[in-house]
């Protein structure tokens, strides 16, 4: 049975084994190293980042970023550009579109005062040298810098109707210098709100974004061909039109510029990336899914597994713009999609425990998923009541920070409430928890990598893996426990058949001995009818004779028959006693009391006793005994007087006139522990003996051997009480003889002292 430990302040289980071996302190062991390997997978990833973001810094005379030399070699380089930017509030696409179309004359071998997005900063508001970073505010953030030009006043954005869609709008402007060899270059940015609308040197070059639902199959493939002049200037300006009720609009993240390689190469990463995380997405949800059907009957377990992996799933296709939808409707699903995940994924947790002790003990556990549920449908009205009345989307960081703390919650209750049910399931529990709460920490804390692929989905990515693998495993060792589980089975067949067939034989054997033992019963019975018809007759015959003669009959003759009558009497009178004698000694042990008995002063006294019926004979009882060893044993003196009686009396009864019988005792293994020394007693004779075919039944009830009606006619039940009252005092019996030279009886019981 298993022992537990248990901490007086916490109650939380120490140690101790569940069903399948597994301890709590083993399953906190596997929790803790996946969570140190998510860290240490994400600081990877987080340090890959700053690797492989080339930012530069150099400023040319002209006061624009020179991009990186290696940019000319037309390999794969990029150049990350996340400062020197210039921000302008209420700036339309019309309004870009009609200034800079005017700016064919403007002149770009001076200051970037002259190039034609300058004329953009006339008579506008607009902040210099501001920071493109993950930010959960958008363009928002600039709101408070110190390096506002032209303000009269706070920052107020303008509504505007682009696309029949109520929107802000706003333009980043950078000036940027490459090798005069370069010919082409490509603008590429991972998130951003809104739709853009990007010009060059003073031409439209591309708009980047959708405001149609569907499903966008270039989304990693948005970029936009930058062409800088013949002397390398870049003059960018870059519109973001964004929904009036995102929280955050505008660019997100840094800037790329590289080369088509590197454009290629990232747009075919980015792509695979996308294709195995789908694949494994789907796997995962397939295969768990099937697992989880075909192994219980919870089938709210499936379907918070499947809401909330589907959930994560399609916040990536809306996180990566696969979803080809408006500014509004990617910030309503990336604040739905994170809510809900985050409440299956409770839902979930508390599922791996439905029916089990614990979670019937204590209400509040039965019915926190509701709760937690209902608490995720309170935020969700909540985002949708800003929204329509004062027109204001709740930020993602609300939807993330319920997701972080109903994880942390669910993790908190598997601790310290479930620690004691079975650890498999709670190991489960915990992992499944640990995902999410890494997924969403690394969706609060994401930033941009070389591939433009997001922290979290590799993650995802990773989480697939490696659960994928885990039920592989799984399913090997099922497979593999199957053929061990079939090899046992197999090998108990045969060995239950084995066994059947030993009883089978034993069944045969105990059949054939009934069907003897039936036989043998009724020719006893026959036996017993004769033996007492025999004395039954005898007695009536003499009381006849008595009633008819009457006064006629002498005294000796009354004398004779009367005696007759005593003798015979008695004759049946010893076969009844011997039967009820031998029916009670095999119904119960409590008809034995045993105590110390000395062989030889037993021995003495039947010799003496049988000695002097045998004076007037020339049959000779010799006693042969150890000196000074009084040869004692633990029995029922009564009945072990018995045995010795029975034995005494057929060696008289089967030896000649002239019979020599002799009786002899002593003790083996003197040298020996007491325990292990024996009393041997021996009953030999040179009687009429014993036919060897008869020699394995004499000790059978009722049975007589064949040569036992030459002198004396018994019932067969002399033996079979002496074997009876031999087993009873463990003691073994053995016989040996010889047909007409005699018989020899041995006694061997343990000795006491």
């Amino acid at each position: 049975m298993a022992q537990y430990k248990h901490s007086r302040s916490l109650n939380v289980r120490l140690s101790g084994l569940d069903n399948h071996g597994r301890t709590f302190s083993g399953t906190m062991v596997a929790f803790i190293f996946a969570l140190l390997l998510m860290f240490v997978l994400a600081g990877i990833i987080a340090i890959s980042v700053s690797f492989a973001s080339d930012s530069p810094e150099e400023i040319s005379e002209s006061g624009a970023i020179v991009l990186s030399s290696e940019l000319a070699s037309g390999g794969i380089y990029s150049d990350h550009i996340n400062s020197g930017w210039t921000f302008i509030p209420n700036l339309t696409p019309e309004v870009a579109k009609t200034s800079l179309d005017n700016t064919s004359g403007y002149d770009m071998d001076g200051d970037v005062s002259t190039w034609p997005s300058s004329v953009l900063l006339k008579h506008r508001t607009y902040n210099n040298g501001i920071s493109i970073t993950d930010s959960w505010r958008g363009w928002f953030d600039y709101n408070g810098s110190p390096d506002w030009q032209n303000m009269t006043g706070d920052i107020e954005y303008q509504h505007f109707s682009i696309d029949n869609n109520d929107c802000y709008c706003a333009a980043y402007i950078g000036h940027f210098e490459c090798d005069p060899d370069i010919r082409s270059l490509t603008l590429t940015f991972h998130r951003f709100n809104g739709a853009a609308w990007v010009y060059c040197n003073g031409d439209l070059m591309e708009r980047i974004g959708t405001n149609w639902p569907f499903f966008n199959l270039n989304a990693f493939a948005d970029y936009c061909t930058l062409l800088p002049n013949e002397d390398g200037k870049i003059d960018l300006v870059i519109i973001i039109a964004c929904d009036s009720n995102v929280s955050n609009p505008g660019i997100l993240s840094d800037p790329i510029i590289g080369t088509a390689a590197a454009n290629d190469a990232r747009t075919a990463i980015t792509g695979g990336h996308f294709a195995i995380v789908i694949v494994l997405s789907i796997v995962a949800i397939a295969v768990v899914s099937h697992i989880i059907l075909n192994s219980t009957k919870n089938r709210w377990l499936f379907l918070c597994f499947f809401i909330s992996f589907a959930a994560i799933l399609f916040y990536y296709l809306d996180d990566a713009r696969f979803l080809a939808v408006n500014s509004h409707v990617r910030a309503d699903l990336r604040y739905i999609l994170i809510i809900v995940s985050s409440a299956a994924c409770f839902f979930e947790n508390s599922q791996f425990f439905a029916g089990t002790k614990t979670r019937n003990k204590y209400f509040f556990l039965k019915n926190i998923h509701f709760l937690v549920f209902a608490i995720g449908l309170l935020f969700l009205i909540a985002y949708f009541f800003f929204s329509f009345v004062s027109g204001f989307l709740l930020p993602e960081f609300v939807a993330l920070m319920f997701a972080i703390t109903a994880v942390m919650f669910g993790i908190f209750i598997d601790l310290f409430f479930y620690n004691k049910e079975n650890q498999r399931s709670l190991l489960f529990a915990l992992l499944y928890s640990l995902m999410f709460f890494v997924l969403y920490l690394s969706i609060l804390l994401d930033n941009m990598i070389a591939s433009i692929i997001p922290t979290y989905s590799n993650l995802f990515a990773v989480f697939a893996i490696t659960a994928e693998i885990f039920l592989a495993i799984s399913y090997i060792n099922q497979q593999q426990e199957l053929k061990r589980s079939a090899a046992v089975l197999k090998r108990q067949v045969r060995e239950k058949t084995v066994f059947i067939s030993e009883i089978n034989r034993d069944l045969v054997i105990t059949n054939k001995r009934l069907m003897e033992g039936e036989a043998a019963r009724k020719n006893v019975l026959s036996n017993v009818s004769h033996d007492l018809r025999t004395p039954i007759t005898a007695i009536r015959g003499y009381a006849e004779l008595m009633l008819s003669a009457q006064d006629s009959m002498n005294p000796e003759q009354r004398q004779a028959y009367l005696s007759n009558i005593v003798r015979r009497s008695e004759q049946m009178e010893r076969i009844v006693s011997d039967i009820m004698e031998l029916t009670r000694m095999e119904s119960s042990d409590s008809d034995f009391h045993y105590t110390s008995v000395s062989i030889a002063e037993m021995l003495d006294e039947l010799v003496m006793m049988y000695s002097m019926d045998l004076e007037d004979t020339d049959k000779h009882l010799t006693l042969d005994l150890p000196m000074r060893d009084s040869l004692i044993v633990k029995a029922d003196p009564a009945k072990l007087s018995r045995v010795f009686e029975n034995l005494i009396s057929n060696a008289i009864n089967y030896t000649g006139p002239q019979a020599e019988i002799v009786i002899t005792a002593w003790r083996s293994g003197e040298s020996a522990n007491i325990v292990t020394q024996k009393i041997h007693i021996t009953v030999e004779d040179n009687g009429i003996g014993i036919p060897e075919q008869d020699i394995p039944r004499i000790f059978d009830r009722f049975y007589r051997a064949h040569n036992s009606g030459v002198n004396i006619k018994g019932t067969g039940l002399g033996l079979a009480i002496v074997k009876l009252i031999c087993d009873k005092h463990d003691a073994e019996i053995n016989v040996t003889s010889t047909l007409g030279k005699g018989t020899k009886f041995e006694v061997i019981l343990s000795a006491s002292y």
